[in-house]
């Protein structure tokens, strides 16, 4: 028995060492385990404190920018400001309105003659050097010690699609209260400091807040597009005193004041149109009318116009555009290609019957469907902006003859094609215009190619107030965009092709740098003086340089507010620039170019289309050949010394500076490389082997 439990025992110690050595290989593996665990998360925190470190340091180049931009704001708005004085205290201005403020009072007239005699005292012109960039300290918030940090926050993605902008504004020195609708309160509302919060009861309150230096009062009718304007409808019937009222205290305080006759009977408006400076309407023939009821010629025109800022290519957000039709107007069934219903005659009651059939609907227009556009009726309560998002998602809008002009006009500029039906004869019946709808819902590039030339037709409201302020005796001071554009040519095949493109720009540039190897530098300059009525600045190369190389050398003698860079053996349309500086205006970007574009191989007779639906957004990077910047952003950036790939270090430093690049319409720019360029195979749709000419300079 004791030889039995000896071998019991020594069993049980087995067991017992066993159970001891498994414990302790599971604790090793738990503490290797932990250890794999501490060291990982080690990692990831020193990858987390170098990305912070990066962001941090961008962040501080970031804001150096800002400051530095925040500097110049604050310069040209010293300037305009300042140029505003000198003209409010002119001699002849304040001769002016002497004169005015006196009426017919011969001793005041003298008084006021005399003060005018006394030259005004005028404060020298502002300098850049007295506003220096002033970058703030950014304090450091330390966490509460009883609170748990808090975990990080991931910045939010760029809106991939349109939304309304905050600014900036045209004429950031100028102040305007505006009784208008709601139409012309998005178009002038990045022209100006606008002021529309007011109404018949608080006028007095904004004049003494704002301080305007102009009262812009629209002919507003009832409707559901009258915005601020529906608080005056009764004031401009003048049924009451407070528009006379108002525009009379302006004219005391020395506010000019303009009405446009935007549409409406003009007999409904010439009485309050009387009390007002100046007159605005349409067109001219509008304006003989005003001239003759008003019996004076301060009459001007301001037609139908768009703002770039939210009339624009720049998609939607969610979503993009629909297969719908959508009618603006009145469009009968007919129109549709459906038979309009009979009239029937009318059943005679039967007591005996309950009940009587419902009458029959009318047909509904067979393919996509067709509804009414938001916004036409006073029942839809929709706001501008969101009216906006909706001009931007149909697929076609079919108009009536009654279509609203400035509607139609913000749907082009909004790059909707418009199918409007032809005039016809009363009493008869339009053409149904079904089968031009199904033409441009089957063909998304005639689609594309309408909107864009439609797009193009728009005008702009910016330039067109120019005179407007003029005549109203107001400075128009604003930011210009003026072009350079650069380019580097090699010889003398490349430099006429050159400056064949620059010719036929409708925008043409202001300033011509070249930068030559092998050419002649005074045949060059004198061949682009006969193209350019503008600068022209040539420089030649002491040997062979990079293309990269000459371009920065040319960006470095630019002057222009915006640099066009030129590729001298590309084809560029004649809407290319002006084109690209609409877009500038639509869109807050540094940068802007082409990330989609014709380009097309000689050799094989190919023609591409390089990434395809890559329009209207913002990318990682655009072709160099199509860049428009602004000079100082560019300039900053400089371009690389490399040959062919000088725009992929430029799009990559870009990136890392956080530089906005926008990407722009496909038109108006074809690339011609030999198949050598192996770029152009990259992402790129083969479109025939046809010329790029048709599909690319519409």
């Amino acid at each position: 028995m004791s030889e039995l439990e000896a071998t019991r025992h020594a069993l049980e110690e087995a067991v017992a060492h066993a159970a001891e050595a498994a414990e302790l290989a599971r604790l090793l593996e738990d503490y290797r385990r932990r250890l794999e665990q501490a060291s990982q998360r080690e990692a990831e925190a020193m990858a987390r404190l170098r990305e912070a470190e990066e962001r941090l340091k961008l962040s501080e180049r970031h804001l150096g920018k800002l400051a530095k931009s925040l500097a110049e704001q604050r310069y040209q708005t010293e300037v305009a400001q300042w140029k505003l004085e000198s003209v409010r205290e002119s001699r002849w201005l304040r001769l002016g309105g002497a004169i005015n403020s006196s009426g017919k009072n011969p001793a005041r007239l003298a008084r006021e003659l005399r003060s005018v005699r006394a030259p005004a005292q005028r404060r020298p012109a502002p300098k850049r050097s007295d506003f220096p960039p002033e970058v703030p300290e950014i304090p450091v918030k330390q966490p509460a010690a009883a609170a748990p940090a808090p975990p990080p926050k991931v910045s939010a993605p760029l809106a991939e699609g349109f939304v309304v902008p905050k600014g900036p504004l045209a004429r950031s020195y100028m102040t305007v209260a505006c009784i208008v609708d709601r139409q012309s309160e998005a178009l002038f509302r990045y022209e100006w400091r606008q002021v529309t919060n007011f109404g018949p009861e608080n006028w007095l309150t904004m004049l003494d807040e704002h301080q305007p230096n102009l009262l812009l009062v629209e002919s507003v009718r009832p409707g559901a597009r009258q915005g601020n304007g529906g608080r005056w409808l009764e004031a401009l019937a003048l049924e009451n005193r407070a528009l006379r009222d108002l525009v009379e205290e302006c004219k005391r305080r020395g506010i000019r004041t303009l009405f446009w006759h935007s549409g409406g009977p003009l007999s409904a408006f010439v009485p309050a149109a009387m009390y007002f400076d100046h007159v605005l309407t349409i067109n001219e023939a509008r304006a003989r009318e005003w001239r003759a009821a008003l019996k004076h010629d301060r009459v001007g025109v301001l037609p139908y116009a768009v703002q770039p800022r939210v009339h624009n290519l720049v998609p939607a957000v969610d979503g993009g555009r629909t297969e719908e039709v959508v009618t603006l107007g009145t469009v009968p069934l007919s129109a549709m290609g459906v038979e309009e219903p009979k009239p029937a005659a009318k059943p005679v009651p039967n007591p005996a019957v309950a009940e009587q059939d419902a009458p029959a609907e009318p047909p509904a227009p067979v393919g996509p469907i067709w509804r009414p556009l938001p916004g036409q009726e006073p029942t839809d309560k929709i706001s501008y902006d969101d009216l906006l998002t909706a001009y931007r998602r149909p697929a076609v809008v079919v108009a009536g003859q009654d279509a609203d002009p400035r509607t139609l006009a913000e749907l082009a500029a909004c790059g909707t094609p418009v199918v409007e039906l032809p005039a016809v004869k009363a009493g008869r019946k339009p053409e149904p215009v079904v089968d031009e709808v199904a033409a441009l819902l089957a063909d998304a590039d005639r689609r594309a190619v309408q909107a864009h030339l439609a797009w193009r037709a728009t005008v702009s409201v910016t330039p067109l107030l120019d005179p407007i302020l003029d005549m109203a005796g107001l400075p128009s001071v604003r930011g210009g965009t003026t072009i350079t554009a650069i380019a580097a040519v090699r010889d003398e095949a490349e430099l006429d092709h050159l400056l064949a493109q620059v010719r036929r720009q409708a925008y043409a540039p202001g300033q011509l740098v070249v930068v030559t190897e092998g050419v002649d530098v005074t045949l060059t300059e004198k061949a682009a003086s006969a193209v350019i009525d503008g600068d022209v600045v040539v420089r030649g190369s002491d040997g062979p340089v990079t293309r990269g190389a000459a371009l920065d050398r040319a960006l470095r003698l630019a002057d222009g507010d915006l640099i066009a860079v030129l590729d001298p053996r590309d084809l560029y349309g004649e809407h290319y620039l002006a084109d690209l500086v609409r877009h500038f205006a639509a869109v807050e970007a540094e940068v802007l170019g082409k990330a989609s574009f014709y380009a097309h191989i000689p050799e094989a007779g190919a023609t591409l289309l390089r990434q395809p639906g890559t329009e209207h957004r913002f990318l990682p990077e655009v072709a160099g050949a199509t860049i428009l910047a602004r000079r100082p952003a560019l300039t900053e950036l400089g371009i690389a010394d490399v040959s062919e790939e000088w725009d992929e270090s430029l799009m990559r430093q870009c990136r890392a500076e956080g530089v906005r690049v926008y990407s722009a319409d496909r038109y108006s720019y074809v690339c011609r490389r030999d198949t050598a360029e192996h770029r152009l195979f990259r992402a790129s749709q083969l479109q025939g082997y046809v010329p790029a000419e048709p599909l690319a300079l519409i």
